[in-house]
């Protein structure tokens, strides 16, 4: 047993999607009620004097994130006597709508993720900005800053492109990844002849989006590894100024034409019924020969005790580019210390997020995460560890072909130049019209135009 989790279980405070539910009407008010005020005074004089930092953490039902958890936990309350960290379990729950649910009753945990929040959270003064030393005492890459400051801390590399099963596509003869969108789809109709299932896709909820997203950041933005050229204008920065549209684009056409042709071939009847979970277990059963997924997918191989061989391939292009993995990486989308941390507890707040970068504590994360390291003064940790065949396996295929054919950044330039947050969502509605018949390119790629509208006002 790990040195750090010889310890008693955790006490969670668990959260459920019924929460966010049950407080939506209160997070959209304008204006607080006497007695939501009533409230926020409440909350905020029951955590006054206690010597506990609140984290919240989507741990949810992964072994993988609860390790990490455990391991965080007790390596901060080793070096701070007296002190604890206490979780914020907000497993599936929307985040938005839990912060924004906090906010309103003034009750922020003093250390939370942001994932892609963190420009509404330092916009509105929720955030405490980190000294460049936080990230040089670690060996961490400094974040593109956002306004001049960076407020989170740094995993590892973490990107998306293509799980495939290694036996099934080398029985067709293909070993390497395609290195165009022309070469994957002729691999999928191959596989599909020789009576594998040759994708696995779940269109229920967010993964149905992944596709998309991804044909999207690798064929109309093009950065890749070196810092961005500020003087050559994004596309995110073109479609703001009204220079570019997704209706008149023949990029975007092209894209979504490839679209559903992609998904009209590949895509099985009741997809729609499908959703990440049930995915995760069509594949890792190996009953599916590809899934275009993130590359956490990795840290769930050994707790699942996957027996199935599987690779890690970057994504192919559609306008005759090199096939590359998209990362997010590069954003600031970490943890990060809240307003609400406040003398003592700002120093120990700090604290809690340098605890992320002791060696046990990285070692988990970027095991659960099936992340590169990017920390280069964590000794020993040099990158994801296991001993199971699959993970073992994966971790090094991964490393060996992000090596290779390197990343790009996509649409993620930096947080003042993105697309807006709400894309995500249009992509899988667009993705999910198109299962259901939809097949006007025309109309789609005006739903995602005024889904990019939409969302813009909604940032205001």
């Amino acid at each position: 047993m790990s040195r750090l989790l010889e310890r008693p279980p955790v006490k969670v405070t668990e959260l459920h999607g019924e929460y966010a539910v049950l407080h939506r009407n209160i997070v959209c008010g304008a204006v607080l009620a006497a007695g939501l005020l009533a409230a926020a005074i409440g909350c905020q004089s029951k955590q006054e004097g206690r010597q506990v930092i609140r984290v919240v953490r989507n741990v949810g039902g992964r072994e993988s994130f609860r390790l990490h958890w455990e391991a965080w936990k007790a390596a901060f309350e080793r070096d701070n006597p007296g002190w604890s960290l206490e979780l914020i379990n907000i497993g599936n729950t929307n985040a938005s709508e839990f912060y924004q649910t906090r906010i309103a009753t003034n009750d922020l945990p003093e250390v939370i993720q942001t994932w892609t929040l963190t420009k509404y959270l330092a916009d509105n003064g929720h955030l405490v900005p980190l000294p460049d030393e936080y990230y040089t005492e670690f060996g961490l890459p400094l974040p593109p800053p956002y306004k001049g400051k960076r407020y989170t801390t740094m995993g590892g590399l973490q990107v998306r492109g293509l799980a495939v099963n290694r036996k099934m596509w080398a029985s067709i003869g293909v070993t390497e990844p395609p290195a165009t969108w022309e070469a994957l789809l002729d691999g999928l109709a191959k596989l599909k002849a020789a009576g594998h299932k040759p994708l696995t896709y779940g269109a229920r909820e967010w993964p149905a989006a992944t596709p998309l997203s991804m044909a999207i950041a690798t064929n109309l933005y093009e950065y890749r590894g070196a810092p961005v050229d500020e003087h050559k204008p994004s596309w995110t920065r073109r479609r703001d100024a009204g220079e570019v549209r997704f209706a008149t684009d023949p990029v975007a056409r092209k894209i979504m034409m490839n679209t559903i042709q992609f998904l009209t071939t590949y895509a099985d009847k009741g997809v729609l019924s499908d959703g990440y979970s049930e995915s995760k277990g069509e594949f890792f059963q190996g009953k599916s020969a590809t899934w275009i997924m993130g590359c956490w997918i990795g840290g769930d191989l050994e707790a699942n005790k996957v027996q199935v061989e599987i690779e890690y391939w970057p994504f192919p292009s559609m306008t005759g580019r090199k096939p590359a993995f998209v990362t997010g990486s590069s954003l600031q989308s970490g943890w990060a210390i809240t307003s609400t941390a406040q003398g003592d507890k700002q120093a120990k707040a700090l604290a809690a997020v340098k605890a992320l970068y002791d060696p046990e504590v990285y070692q988990i994360w970027l095991n659960a995460e099936a992340q590169l390291a990017t920390a280069t003064n964590v000794p020993p940790v040099t990158g994801p560890h296991s001993d199971w065949p699959a993970s073992k396996a994966f971790y090094a295929n991964m490393a060996a072909n992000t090596r290779k054919y390197g990343t790009t950044r996509g649409a993620g330039v930096n947080l003042d130049n993105q697309p807006p947050l709400s894309m995500e969502d249009a992509y899988m509605r667009v993705m999910q019209d198109i299962l259901t018949g939809e097949r006007d390119v025309g109309k789609l790629l005006g739903k995602l135009d005024a889904a990019w509208e939409t969302g813009r006002k909604g940032e205001k």
